[in-house]
Parts: structure tokens; C-alpha cells; sequence
């Protein structure tokens, strides 16, 4: 065999074996999930449309929606790409088609996914576009938000490393209590005697839930870590009743039903297995009903160390969601049976009293809740004696047009409104005076309520004493029915 004739036939299987590997590349691509999933997403479009045909009367309309579903019925999968602002490229929503916006303040175009999520952009493969993922697909969890709420070089500084302190929201909230859970290791440690007076165990980052011996290896030690420690702290704690826990900032910012499964159109996300946000979308606007899912579930027994739910839990947890309920459901959900409450803390949403600072820690670590609290009751009302403290908003830097930039509806704002301050030093701003009167804005829906002032009332109460424990004494509604309205 001549050399010519060996290296034509080296040649041909070469081109046989490059024609192999294209055949088996195109074969792969062919058949990848991402097509897969993308398939289903449109299969999940039309049934919703062919669904929608039943309820239409015109002709014209269902002319219009027979043609929509046949676009549908005529769409190929294709590989999606982002072109983010910077120039990056990311694939992401090739799978992740129907994937919700997440906010107006992180718009996929400029911010994209991999700046929060981590992971790899241009992979169309799902174990190695997960790679590197902050939180396992959880960026909020403490340990990984400095990373991706924190902020990093693809879109700088966000939530930390600021020069104001109040905006770096990553790094504070390792202080917070809810985080920390310092408030139940030392309060429940000086009610039997091991904390006199009450102190902090812990440092910044720290969580209560890590302490080698919290009760001084008494006997109560293992039903204290495991019935009140390790549960509900944004840290990675247990919810009562619940398979999940707690996931960090999105405990409180992505919102979730009662058994936490996802509600919206990405059909890569299973609706039966908990562990996710109704849907992918972070929000200031956060109902009661979300702060219930670890508070209000129970009791817990400071002498037994034990957590007695609530007898009325499953009703709470089939109850309609905050925008279809009324007055009398709500009314019965909001505290636990036994609890005293006045109107306004029933009417409003805990996030319309409990500050930033109170729920997302000030830097300091505290011992008690008592210590935490930012708000009393007289920074709104008033006393016998003092009026609340005015702060007229003078230029665009105050933290107030913070707010009106992330909250759809927060009250309209203008140089030179009136808003109010705590004692503490602490902006209220969907609190407004108006015509010398102050009203107070819900900051989940815009709801207005007209604040009453003591100074010109009836009420009686000694200016020293004015803890919410002395309100409720006169103010109490919880022993009314809902009904009445707390009159």
C-alpha cells in the first residue's frame, strides 16, 4: 500500500469520525431538557389560553385568542440570551422561561440572574449552570447574602459596603435578633439564673442555635436547642410544622403560602415540593400573613421548654389571603388566642409599626427584644404631655425617597412634606401629617388611617408610663368580638 494511498484513507476516517461526533453533538442538542422545558412552558400557554376560550363571548375575541394559541402551538424552542448592560451574556431563561421578573429595583436586562444567584450564565446544562450557586438556589441565606443581596463586581455595591450604614441591609441583619436569636439564649438563661443581669453570648454573625452549652449542660439544655433555638432565626431554622426553613432575606421579602410551594409559570420549579416563594418576585410589601408563619404559631413553655401550637393552627393556615379576607378572619388570625392587642396592631401590618432597624438589626446585639424596640406607642400618639416628633423632608437624600423608589404604593412625596420621627431617632415614612393631623399609610397596599392624638382626648394615662402593656390596659380589643369593630 503506497504512503498516498494510507494517508486517503487516515483522511476518510477522520471525516467519519468528525461527521460521528457532529451527528452525535446535533443528536444531543436535539434532545437537551432545556428543549424539554421549554416544550412543556408551551404547552402550559396554551392549555391556560384553551381554558380562557370557554369564558369569551365576542367572535372577534375568540379569533384573536385561536390565533394566539396557534402561535404557541407553532413555536420551536430556542436558545434564550440575555444581553445585560455590561456587555455579559446570559442563558439562564433558556430553561427558565417563565421565570417572573423578580422586581422594578432588579431588572433582569441591566442586573440579570447570576449577579444574585451565582452559577454559570452561558451553560444550557443544568448541573454545571448551577455550579456555584449562592445558597443552593437560596442567594438569600445569611451565609450567602453578603455575595449576592451584598453586591459584587458584576453590579457593584447593593446592600453592603455602602458609606451610609442603613443601606448595607446584608451586613446588619446578622445583628438582628431574628437572626441571632441573642434575645431567647440570654432572657430564657436569666429567668433561670445564668445571666445575672442579662447579657450578649454573641457576636455579629453568630446565631444562638451554635452554642456549644446555651443552658450550662442542665437538663433542660437539649429541648431548649431543639424546641426554641434552632427553629424560625432567618439563619437556617426550622418552621413550626413545616419541611422548610428559613431562608435569610427571603424570609420576609419573597413571599410564600402557607405550605410554601410555587404558584407562578416557571415550569421547571415543582408545585408540589415545598421550600419556594409563591413566586419569584422580592417585595416591601409584606403582609402579616408572612411574619405568622414563625410568629403567632404558639406558645412556648419557659418551664418545660416546650412549643404547644396553637389549637386553631389549621384554620389560620386555610385562611384567605390578606387581600380577600375580612375584618372578622383577620381579626382571628392575626395573634394567638390569649394574646392582647389594640385596634391599630390588628388594622395595620407588623411592618407598618416594627422599623427597619427593629426587624434588620441597627449593628448592636442585643439581649432582648425590649432592648431592640425602636417605636413605642406615644412616638405616634402622642402623650398627655408631648406631641410626636415632626421631620420635614428638605432634600432628595433622605432615606423617606428610599421607600417611594421600591414600594408601588408608597404616598406621593415632595420637598418640604412632614413625616414623623421616633423618640430613637428613627424615620416613619408612611407616616404623614396632613392638615395638622397625622394619618399613617399601609405599606402593603396604601391603605389610609387617621392616627388619634392623646393631647386633646380623655385619656389619663401617666407619661411615665408608657410601655404598650399600659395602651392595652384601656385598649384592648381582643377580648371583642370581630365584629364590632373594637368599639
Amino acid at each position: 500500500m503506497t504512503k498516498q494511498i494510507r494517508l486517503l484513507i487516515l483522511l476518510g476516517l477522520a471525516i467519519i469520525v468528525c461527521l460521528i461526533m457532529i451527528l452525535l453533538a446535533v443528536n444531543s442538542f436535539s434532545s437537551s431538557p432545556w428543549q424539554e422545558w421549554q416544550t412543556k412552558y408551551f404547552q402550559a400557554q396554551i392549555a391556560e389560553l384553551q381554558g380562557k376560550m370557554s369564558t369569551i363571548q365576542g367572535e372577534e375575541q375568540k379569533r384573536n385568542l385561536a390565533q394566539e394559541i396557534k402561535e404557541w402551538q407553532e413555536k420551536k424552542p430556542t436558545v434564550q440570551e440575555i444581553r445585560l448592560s455590561n456587555g455579559r451574556i446570559e442563558r439562564c431563561t433558556t430553561c427558565h422561561l417563565g421565570i417572573e421578573e423578580i422586581s422594578v429595583s432588579h431588572p433582569s436586562d441591566s442586573v440579570g440572574c447570576t449577579a444574585c444567584h451565582g452559577g454559570n450564565p452561558l451553560s444550557l446544562d443544568e448541573k454545571t449552570a448551577h455550579e456555584g450557586m449562592y445558597g443552593g438556589g437560596h442567594p438569600g441565606q445569611l451565609e450567602s447574602a453578603r455575595l449576592s443581596c451584598g453586591g459584587n463586581s458584576e453590579v457593584g455595591q447593593c446592600h453592603s459596603g455602602n458609606r451610609e450604614e442603613a443601606d448595607n441591609q446584608a451586613d446588619l441583619l446578622a445583628t438582628a435578633l431574628m437572626a441571632s436569636k441573642g434575645g431567647e439564649l440570654s432572657m430564657t438563661r436569666y429567668m433561670y439564673g445564668l445571666d445575672i443581669p442579662p447579657k450578649v453570648l454573641l457576636k455579629p454573625g453568630e446565631t444562638a442555635a451554635d452554642i456549644q452549652a446555651p443552658f450550662n449542660h442542665r437538663p433542660e439544655e437539649g429541648k431548649f436547642q431543639q424546641n426554641c433555638l434552632a427553629v424560625c432565626h432567618l439563619t437556617g431554622g426550622e418552621l413550626p410544622g413545616q419541611e422548610v426553613k428559613a431562608n435569610g432575606c427571603e424570609s420576609c421579602h419573597v413571599l410564600s403560602n402557607p405550605q410554601h410551594t410555587y404558584e407562578g409559570k416557571d415550569v421547571t420549579i415543582p408545585r408540589s415540593k415545598p421550600g419556594y416563594g409563591i413566586s419569584h418576585r422580592l417585595t416591601v410589601q409584606i403582609p402579616y400573613t408572612q411574619c405568622n408563619q414563625c410568629h403567632n404559631q404558639g406558645e412556648y413553655k419557659v418551664d418545660t421548654m416546650d412549643f404547644v401550637p396553637r389549637h386553631d393552627l389549621d384554620r389560620v393556615k386555610a385562611s384567605p389571603p390578606p387581600d380577600q379576607e375580612s375584618l372578622e378572619t383577620r381579626w382571628q388570625n392575626v395573634y394567638s388566642p390569649g394574646l392582647v392587642f389594640t385596634k391599630c396592631e390588628v388594622n395595620l401590618d407588623c411592618v407598618d409599626c416594627h422599623t427597619r432597624e427593629e426587624t434588620m438589626g441597627d449593628g448592636e446585639m442585643y439581649y432582648s427584644e425590649w432592648k431592640a424596640l425602636k417605636i413605642q406607642c406615644r412616638d405616634c400618639h402622642g402623650s398627655t404631655v408631648s406631641k410626636p416628633i415632626e421631620w420635614k423632608v428638605t432634600e432628595k437624600s433622605d432615606t423617606a425617597w428610599v421607600e417611594a423608589r421600591i414600594n408601588p404604593v408608597f404616598p406621593p412625596l415632595k420637598i418640604g412634606d412632614v413625616i414623623l420621627k421616633t423618640a430613637k431617632g428613627e424615620e416613619l415614612e408612611y407616616v404623614r401629617q396632613e392638615d395638622g393631623k397625622w394619618f399613617s399609610y399601609r405599606k402593603t397596599n396604601g391603605e389610609k388611617f387617621y392616627i388619634p392624638q392623646v393631647i386633646g382626648s380623655q385619656c389619663q394615662q401617666d407619661p411615665d408610663k408608657q410601655s404598650s402593656d399600659d395602651c392595652h390596659k384601656c385598649h384592648d380589643v381582643s377580648k371583642d368580638k370581630p365584629s364590632s369593630g373594637g368599639e
